[in-house]
């Protein structure tokens, strides 16, 4: 069988329900005991008459409570309350400091090989650029003697008009005109009158006959010359 245990408030209920139930008892007894007179019955003997209380239908049944404690009641073990944990004891033991660590070992970072750089070549300059030389000027006497050489080539080439001649027409006609670099006439005109239109006529054409002249000078620069020279005409 299992032992029921019962806590405090249910043992209270108990003591409270046995105790009226003692006092219920107690009064029926005693009323029974003042209540109980003789009487004869019809033998003769006396008659014990017994009054009973009435009964109260209005009084609560007796609960489980109030039933006496059986067995398994009263061998229930009483609970144990639990007793306060007792802060542990303190002693006078020293306590040591912890050994100090160890100094941790300093690793150095292993330097990684940079790899080897090969130089650049430089690239090779640029060929510069080549430019002719200045083609030196001509000296001056060269240019001179090249300016006499066309004035006696077109002296040369002069021609008088008969009817000029004939009326004794004189004069000088200047004449501009310009050659290339072989020799021949690009243009030619009368800047200045010679007074007569047969002589200026006569100048045009001396210079048409003429060509071509000489070259210029190989270090002359430009491609077309230009020249203004007086043609004179005498009669000797």
């Amino acid at each position: 069988m299992t032992a029921v245990a019962l806590d405090r408030g249910d043992l209270a209920r108990w003591f409270a329900s046995a105790a009226v139930a003692l006092a219920v008892h107690a009064g029926l007894a005693t009323a029974l005991m003042i209540s109980r007179t003789p009487v004869e019955g019809d033998d003769g003997t006396a008659v014990v008459m017994v009054e009973l209380a009435p009964i109260d239908s209005n009084a609560a049944a007796p609960s489980q409570d109030d039933i006496a404690p059986g067995p398994l009641q009263q061998e229930a073990a009483p609970t144990v309350e639990a007793q306060p944990e007792k802060p542990p004891e303190k002693t006078d033991d020293k306590v040591e400091p912890p050994p100090p660590a160890p100094e941790p070992e300093v690793v150095l970072p292993q330097e990684t090989p940079k790899p080897e750089v090969k130089p650049q070549e430089a690239p090779m300059p640029a060929a510069p650029l080549t430019t002719a030389p200045p083609r030196p000027r001509p000296s001056a006497a060269q240019v001179a003697t090249w300016h006499r050489t066309i004035l006696l080539q077109l002296e040369r080439h002069k021609g008088y008009p008969a009817a000029a001649r004939e009326r004794h027409e004189t004069g000088v006609a200047r004449l501009a005109f310009s050659i290339d670099r072989s020799g021949r006439v690009v243009t030619s005109r009368i800047v200045q009158s010679s007074g007569s239109s047969a002589l200026d006529q006569e100048t045009l054409a001396t210079v048409r006959r003429a060509q071509p002249f000489p070259n210029p000078p190989l270090d002359m620069p430009g491609e077309t010359f230009d020249f203004t020279v007086p043609i004179r005409f005498n009669i000797k």
